[in-house]
């Protein structure tokens, strides 16, 4: 249904195909879709030549899409492995006149580290936030759904670094990468009614932090 929104997103390029490579909607392990624009080059005058999409984006209320130029992908797979593996794995082409995001190959070592660096900051971030308002329901569940969200990408960085082929489905990815860690992740996909359950989430990531710490790439 949320991809339906972007079928007359081309419309709104119309001043900037020429120089556009690839258009592709990405779609998470949490179903928001995201728009991928790459450019050769930043169109001339990019803040006004890209009014139409930021309109058609924003009278949608659709998630602003990532905006990006051929060089910035290549040079940016070894600071943001995770987000590039995360999109190139879950992508259909729109407009394609060159598949920038076909075959990006991630250094298993980046991976590693960014993992620990995002479960890292999630933990911590996550109890913080929690720390506000412990005995509101509502509350922490947006919390952890939020920060789940973020985790999911560590997931699909798992299974590339066992050289596994990424899942479809979150689901899938839960049971095989629980498989490989050895580590219960259901909290990642668990309904969440309370502290208790936050709690178990909090207790997962740290598991996940001791297992990514541990690996020897």
């Amino acid at each position: 249904m949320k991809a339906k929104l972007y079928e007359d997103l081309p419309l709104s390029l119309r001043d900037v195909q020429d120089q556009l490579l690839q258009l592709a909607l990405h779609t998470s392990y949490s179903k928001d879709v995201r728009a991928v624009l790459i450019f050769e080059d930043d169109p001339p005058n990019i803040f006004e030549t890209l009014q139409p999409l930021v309109q058609y984006v924003r009278k949608r209320r659709l998630i602003p899409p990532w905006i990006f130029t051929r060089k910035f992908v290549e040079e940016s797979l070894d600071a943001y492995p995770l987000e590039f593996l995360d999109i190139c794995t879950a992508y259909t082409n729109m407009i394609c006149n060159s598949d920038i995001l076909k075959g990006l190959q991630f250094h298993k070592k980046d991976l590693r580290l960014q993992m620990e660096r995002e479960l890292r900051s999630k933990w911590l971030l996550t109890r913080q936030a929690l720390l506000d308002n412990p005995y509101k329901p509502a509350s922490v569940r947006k919390t952890v759904v939020i920060s789940r969200t973020a985790v999911y990408p560590v997931l699909k960085g798992l299974l590339h670094i066992h050289d596994r082929a990424v899942p479809a489905t979150l689901e899938e990815a839960i049971k095989q990468g629980g498989e490989l860690c050895k580590i219960n992740l259901s909290p990642l996909s668990d309904l969440i009614s309370g502290i208790q359950q936050a709690n178990s989430y909090l207790e997962t990531l740290k598991k996940m932090i001791q297992y990514v710490q541990s690996l020897k790439l």
